[in-house]
Formats: structure tokens, C-alpha cells, sequence
């Protein structure tokens, strides 16, 4: 996985040398001033070993994307909304730029869906295999949740519906697209027809995390452990995945990991529980070199 950085010189070809099963990449080209990026040929190259999927952020809007009409659009603050409405407040986790939205209003999904300049169908129109959704989990954040209570609306099946038309609508367009949801494995137990609406699921952090402002280099892009028991906690996580691996779909874990011992650690664990994991960074601007 790689979410930034692949501009850099040599980036595409570290990627493609990785011959990885699995390849999420950030489009590139859907961010403003890199829209003449080749996300086109960078995802035939990804191919030549496996699945390329794009990233897309389904539960936050993100004010570098061109969809951002600017001198137009305001951004939320903690106290208030933005606008148009539909953004609510600021990222909980200190990611600048991003937003997260009422992700059942009409006005949103336009921009991920329907039109030749929405995010998904320049994925499709990319060559992309699938999505690998981010935010899913953003039907737990409080203003989320006091937003829904005030329009009517239960965020769990909000949320869940959404990605279930998304990925109706991208399998119209592209026969078998996959759609992965990070984060969205409690939401089966919400709306238990979530099983069947995605193609697999993504854990961050089972065992450890990274700050969200750290640098690649910086001791906090990862190994901070989480804790052990709690509603967010390894077991909490492991008891939430296990119920995806007895149905056997898909379980993909990402660890923020910087110590060779821990690596080794978070790798043997979640292979035994049947997870294909991920070691990276918190920025996940590169690959790691092991």
C-alpha cells in the first residue's frame, strides 16, 4: 500500500519490483495539480503481479481534491459545519484537509459516483480491480451521529447502503469490481447484510498504530501499541475479523510497525487467525525496504 509519494522518481518501479498479490495505491491524478498524472499506466504495471486497488475516501471529503470548489466551499471547524452542509467537522485524527461528511446526502454521493469526474468512475476508467474504501468506520464518530439523529437517519445503514450502491453501480460499469472496506468490520454486526455487500475488509491497527502527523522516519510512525482489551483493542479487533474469516472472506490487516521484533510478532499472529497483513508506516508515503 501507497498512499502518497508516487510521483517520486523511482516510486512506480519500487512498487511494481514489490511483485505484490495485492497493490492500494492513492489515484494521484484526482488530486489537484496532479491531475496529468499516468494512473492509467501505473495500474497496468501493478497488474503485472496481481490486483491493483484505488483508494477512495467514502466518509470524508478532502479539500485537495478537485471536487473542491474553491472560494466556494468552507471547510468545517470543530464548533461548525462548513460549507455546503453536507461537511460536518474536522478529521478527529489530525489528517489536514479532510472533512468528515454526511455521507447519506445526495450532494456526496455525487461526488464519488455518476459522472465522468467522480471518483470512483475515474478509478474504473483507470483500469483500477476495485476500491479499498476509507472511513467507513465514520458512522461511530459523534458529530456524525448527532448529524444523523437530526436529519433522521441511522448512520450504521447509511453507511452500509452507500457502499452498497457504490458497488452496484461499479459493477454495472465493470463486471466482478472489488470493493474493500478498511475499518467496516464491525459494521456487519450493525447491518448483518454487509456481509455480503463487500468483497473483503481491512483492519488498521490490531496490535499497533502510528500518529497520523509522524513522518516516516519519526519513532511514532509506528509501534504504539493499542490497548489490549477495550472497545478498541486487539481483542476487540480479532474478535470482529474472526467472524469474517469464518465466512471466508477476505481479511487484510495493515500494522504501523518499526521494530524487527514486533513485525515478526504482528505477522505471526494475524497468519494464525487466517489476516494477510501489511507492515508500513503511519504516512504510507513509500514501502518499506523489508
Amino acid at each position: 500500500m501507497q498512499l502518497d509519494g508516487l510521483e517520486r522518481e523511482g516510486a512506480v518501479d519500487r512498487l511494481v519490483a514489490a511483485r505484490a498479490d495485492v497493490v492500494v495505491i492513492e489515484p494521484t491524478r484526482t488530486v489537484r495539480g496532479q491531475e496529468s498524472f499516468p494512473t492509467a499506466s501505473v495500474v497496468a504495471r501493478a497488474q503485472e503481479h496481481g490486483l491493483c486497488l484505488a483508494y477512495l475516501n467514502v466518509g470524508q471529503a478532502e479539500s485537495y481534491r478537485p471536487y473542491w470548489i474553491r472560494g466556494e466551499w468552507r471547510a468545517p471547524t470543530k464548533d461548525a459545519p462548513g460549507f455546503p452542509s453536507f461537511l460536518v467537522t474536522v478529521d478527529p485524527d489530525g489528517w489536514a484537509g479532510n472533512y468528515p461528511v454526511s455521507f447519506w446526502d445526495k450532494r456526496w454521493r455525487v461526488r464519488l459516483w455518476g459522472s465522468p469526474h467522480a471518483l470512483l468512475d475515474q478509478a474504473i476508467d483507470d483500469g483500477f480491480d476495485g476500491v479499498y474504501l476509507d472511513w467507513v468506520l465514520g458512522y461511530r464518530e459523534p458529530a456524525i451521529v448527532a448529524a444523523a439523529q437530526q436529519a433522521a437517519v441511522n448512520p450504521a445503514r447509511a453507511m452500509a447502503e452507500l457502499i452498497r450502491d457504490l458497488r452496484a453501480y461499479a459493477r454495472r460499469r465493470k463486471p466482478g469490481f472489488l470493493v474493500v472496506a478498511q475499518n467496516g468490520g464491525p459494521l456487519a454486526e450493525a447491518v448483518p447484510e454487509f456481509y455480503r455487500w463487500v468483497d473483503g475488509v481491512s483492519q488498521e491497527s490490531v496490535h499497533f498504530y502510528g500518529n497520523a502527523k509522524a513522518l516516516w522516519d519519526d519513532p511514532e510512525a509506528g509501534d504504539q501499541p493499542i490497548p489490549a482489551t477495550g472497545d478498541w483493542s486487539t481483542a476487540e479487533h480479532e474478535r470482529v475479523l474472526d467472524l469474517w474469516v469464518k465466512r471466508n472472506i477476505p481479511v487484510f490487516v495493515v500494522e504501523y510497525v518499526i521494530d524487527p521484533q514486533h513485525r515478526a510478532a504482528v505477522v505471526a499472529s494475524n497468519t494464525a487467525r487466517g489476516y494477510k497483513t501489511f507492515v508500513t508506516r503511519s504516512p504510507v508515503d513509500r514501502l518499506p525496504k523489508d
